[in-house]
């Protein structure tokens, strides 16, 4: 037998007195769970948003005593809506903070480029507001490592311009769109659907997202005598188009992508805001039972109203973390398990009363969108 000196042993002996000590210390820290958002640039009033929902539900869990006896703490990165940087935050994410999943991002671009990495670590993420159906095609259908809790941009197309031509009776539509992976994808689906229920599309022009001056695009478009205007793009944007459009004298009904649901878009738009109308996943007022009670306790908690950003954030970090609590672990492979097939009963804030967690394929899910006019500076579902 090898003889060990006096030292030799004292020293062995006292990492093994330590370990249990260690091992204690280890699992009463916080369990660490990734946000990456545009904290900052054109996708920032989307961002900051999503970011009010994901803290909700962190803080909820946090007061019921934590999960698996734990706390849980928030890291947030800033992708900015870029590509590279999203791709750097999610390593930082996983190699850094070791979180078992990460809820992100806005930018579909991003989410793109992001979670094939993530996919390499097998840590999944679930939707901080991407509805580009980008995201979730490029998943393996049965094994998706990006999640989403509402419809893709193709639903989101589709309801949106039946509403233009069957609830809003409209059948002369003029086009908007940016050239982001959203904005081309909602363009082409409203392109396609209104012309199969008996629409027409008059005219269809692209913009670079974060442009101001729209003038002529909008002058060009009076001219034709649209009876809607469709714009697929970002708040701020759509925000500008609709104050210029009112200015120089285009009068449609104007309908816009999900990403206009934000109170911001009202303030920036102001008195010509009204009566433009927006397919939505959830307003403070919906018939979703879940979802009023998620309104009443945001508003209690923020005294304002929750919105569509601020539910997706709370219905993406609730999934994530009950999945973590039915696993009895923080290992995002079994998280991802758990999340594709086993969420089934899970109830969410969004979509209609009775609608669960309940994955497609792809990894997205499916439910009917509603659609909210502005009437009086406020949100109001068509129902």
């Amino acid at each position: 037998m090898t003889r060990l000196s006096r030292r030799s042993f004292l020293t062995a002996a006292g990492v093994s007195l330590a370990t249990p000590y260690i091992a204690r210390a280890q699992s009463n820290a916080p369990i660490k769970v990734g946000g990456m958002l545009p904290m900052s640039g054109a996708a920032s009033i989307e961002g900051r948003q999503v970011l009010l929902g994901l803290q909700f539900a962190v803080e909820e869990i946090n007061a019921k005593g934590g999960l698996l006896d734990r706390k849980i703490e928030l890291v947030i990165e800033d992708d900015e809506s870029n590509s590279t940087k999203g791709v750097t935050a999610v390593r930082r994410l996983i190699e850094r903070d070791k979180v078992p999943f990460i809820v992100g991002t806005y930018a579909s671009a991003v989410v793109v480029a992001a979670v094939k990495v993530a996919a390499e670590y097998k840590v999944p993420m679930l939707s901080g507001g991407s509805t580009a159906a980008a995201g979730t095609d490029q998943n393996t259908p049965g094994d998706p490592w990006f999640f989403r809790s509402w419809p893709d941009s193709n639903k989101q197309g589709e309801d949106t311009a039946k509403a233009i031509v069957e609830k809003f009776k409209k059948t002369k539509v003029a086009i908007i769109h940016d050239n982001t992976n959203y904005g081309v994808t909602l363009a082409d689906q409203v392109t396609r659907v209104v012309t199969a229920v008996g629409g027409v599309i008059v005219s269809r022009d692209s913009f670079n997202a974060g442009e101001q001056d729209f003038s002529s695009m909008l002058t060009k478009v009076r001219t034709l005598r649209p009876e809607a205007v469709y714009i697929g793009g970002w708040a701020g944007d759509g925000a500008n188009i609709v104050r210029q459009a009112a200015e120089i004298g285009l009068r449609a009904q104007f309908v816009g992508s999900g990403s206009m649901l934000s109170d911001d878009f009202i303030k920036l738009a102001g008195p010509a805001s009204e009566g433009f109308a927006v397919a939505t996943v959830f307003e403070p007022s919906t018939p979703n039972p879940v979802g009023r009670a998620f309104a009443d306790r945001f508003r209690a908690r923020f005294n304002q109203d929750a919105n569509t950003f601020s539910s997706i954030g709370f219905d993406s970090t609730s999934i994530g973390l009950e999945a973590m609590r039915r696993v009895g672990r923080p290992d995002g492979q079994e998280i991802q398990k758990m999340i594709r097939g086993g969420m089934k009963d899970f109830a969410l804030a969004q979509g209609p009363a009775g609608t669960t967690a309940a994955f497609n394929e792809k990894g997205s899910v499916d439910f009917p969108d509603f659609i909210a006019v502005i009437k009086d500076g406020k949100r109001r579902l068509e129902v």
